[in-house]
């Protein structure tokens, strides 16, 4: 199989058999969230989010519209404050202050139970408390680093968050979705220059290579995708 950049009719397929999962939920709106900027509406390859609301019915305006709007925007900018104080005291606060606003709440509700962990140089994941058939992790990579090559034993879709990785295939930049089907062997390395943030949702654990591959069999070092909050 081979690593797919998401369509509206992919990620409508993937909707469709695990919609009801809230993992791909936190994605599908920090997807939203991320990209909700003119440019969007003009990328043909980028549908990503036009896919969530192929199948809203269209609804009239109420009278107090207007009001609910600027009421939910005074409400988002004051979570925005709040969060700036929940991340203070953290490691990277400055950095998770500004990711997107739900993957943002889902780290730090994630930090109030847990720290980050050691992935790989220059590597850290952060498991999100989400319930669901898949296992979300926020992940950070500073640039130039990565992973050796693996596939997985099912599914793993990938959003970049900031800045971006090749994974030895094709680039994907901030905004972008990878997605990684077994027997597809990729290993992503982070661009230069800015630090990659990525959110993952994975439904099978990775599966390595020679030298690491070897380890991982022999000693069962790396985790499995699980809710290890649980």
């Amino acid at each position: 199989m081979t690593a797919s950049p998401m369509t509206a009719s992919l990620l409508s397929d993937i909707f469709a058999g695990r919609g009801d999962d809230p993992a791909l939920r936190l994605l599908a709106d920090t997807i939203t969230n991320l990209r909700a900027d003119a440019a969007f509406d003009v990328r043909p390859t980028d549908l990503a989010a036009g896919a969530l609301l192929a199948d809203e019915t269209p609804a009239s305006l109420d009278a107090d519209a207007l009001d609910a709007v600027m009421a939910q925007i005074e409400a988002a900018a004051g979570l925005d404050l709040n969060a700036r104080a929940r991340a203070a005291k953290g490691k990277w606060a400055d950095e998770i202050a500004t990711l997107p606003s739900p993957l943002r709440e889902a780290a730090l509700d994630a930090l109030e139970h847990s720290n980050w962990q050691f992935l790989g140089f220059g590597m850290r994941r952060l498991p999100l408390r989400i319930k669901g058939g898949g296992f979300a992790e926020l992940m950070r990579v500073e640039p130039g680093s990565g992973v050796a090559d693996h596939d997985h034993a099912a599914d793993e879709l990938t959003l970049i968050v900031t800045g971006g990785y090749h994974d030895g295939h094709a680039h994907y930049g901030a905004g972008e979705v990878s997605l990684a089907q077994p027997d597809f062997v990729h290993a992503p390395k982070a661009d230069p220059g800015e630090v990659c943030y990525l959110l993952a949702v994975t439904y099978g654990p990775a599966r390595f290579e020679g030298l690491f591959g070897w380890v991982q069999k022999l000693v069962d070092l790396l985790p499995t995708p699980k809710a290890e909050w649980a």
